[in-house]
């Protein structure tokens, strides 16, 4: 069906100068045109070297980063270094050093995430914690010769939160009600909704023009559900590609459905009409059968898809590996 774009995201780099340049050899000889590294995990340490945050234990003698980069450009593969934005767990400097900029939900709770290990949020609203999430960035971005940068937890933890005094008062102070007694059939639900995009947006629209400076690329990841994570979550990304933030939009159309993953790729090309590329991002869970990981990429691409991002790495059999080449 002729040549398609490719790429994975990788959650944890290995923890060998080896077999990072492994990964980069294998993808390329797969074709794959983009790798996806994470290098700020929701536990908040850092896989690179940075002055900002805190770096992993496993990396503060070598920078898997840069091993990546170097042997990817070799290859032919780009890279684009993946944060988790706003998500701040137990290795996060920004809490360690601030635990007032925590996200917190209507009973004053700390916002965490259910199945992630001692996942925090911090709140997006604030200008330390956007401050703090864009200073990682521009060091990626001054100190590695990367292809672009990836947003990934790019967005609120869902609709309950952030509740913090921060977004009280500043919601107040513009609407003249506090969030707390809003609730899905009020007349300023809307305000609160688009009180939410406009703290998530903001953070996109920085990392844009710092990106712009470099002449180097945005990707986002992104969730499937559009139009209705613009409420539960605040993450308009359609606008994003259609006002030039974002150079590619990933959604994560993950499930093993051949015929839904087909569905929702062209909702989503229909949706974003043409404004950017967009790769549909698929989940190769460990019960998805390389059959219907091929009929899923090939049902996404004939719905108009510029290419797949698979999740993850990891989970990429020798067989998958193959076949994907194989298809295109």
């Amino acid at each position: 069906m002729g040549k398609f774009a490719k790429g994975t995201w990788i959650h944890h780099l290995p923890k060998e100068p080896k077999l990072v340049r492994n990964v980069a050899r294998r993808l390329a000889e797969a074709g794959f045109d983009l790798v996806i590294p994470c290098v700020k995990n929701p536990d908040g340490f850092l896989d690179y070297q940075s002055s900002v945050g805190n770096i992993r234990g496993d990396f503060k003698e070598w920078d898997p980063l840069k091993v990546l980069v170097e042997k990817a450009h070799e290859k032919g593969v780009k890279v684009h270094p993946w944060s988790c934005v706003f998500a701040e767990g137990r290795g996060s400097r920004l809490l360690q050093d601030n635990p007032d900029l925590v996200a917190v939900d209507k009973e004053g709770n700390p916002v965490t995430a259910a199945g992630l290990h001692r996942l925090g949020w911090a709140c997006p609203a604030r200008d330390e914690v956007q401050d703090y999430e864009m200073a990682l960035y521009q060091e990626m971005m001054d100190n590695y010769p990367v292809d672009g940068v990836h947003l990934d937890y790019i967005r609120y933890g869902g609709g309950f939160m952030c509740f913090c005094d921060h977004c009280r008062e500043e919601f107040k102070a513009e609407s003249g009600v506090d969030p707390m007694t809003l609730n899905a059939e009020g007349e300023y639900w809307s305000q609160w909704i688009n009180w939410r995009v406009k703290a998530i947006n903001r953070f996109v629209e920085r990392l844009r023009e710092a990106a712009k400076a470099k002449n180097i690329e945005v990707s986002a990841a992104v969730f499937a559900d559009y139009p209705s994570c613009v409420e539960s979550i605040g993450q308009d990304w359609v606008k994003w590609g259609k006002n030039g933030l974002v150079d590619y939009l990933f959604p994560m159309n993950y499930t093993l459905d051949v015929k839904e993953a087909a569905e929702r790729a062209n909702n989503h090309i229909v949706a974003v009409a043409g404004a950017c590329p967009v790769w549909e991002g698929l989940w190769n869970k460990p019960e998805m059968t390389v059959s219907t990981l091929i009929e899923e990429i090939k049902g996404v691409l004939q719905a108009g898809t510029d290419g797949v991002v698979i999740f993850e790495y990891y989970g990429l059999s020798d067989e998958d590996i193959g076949a994907i080449k194989e298809l295109g």
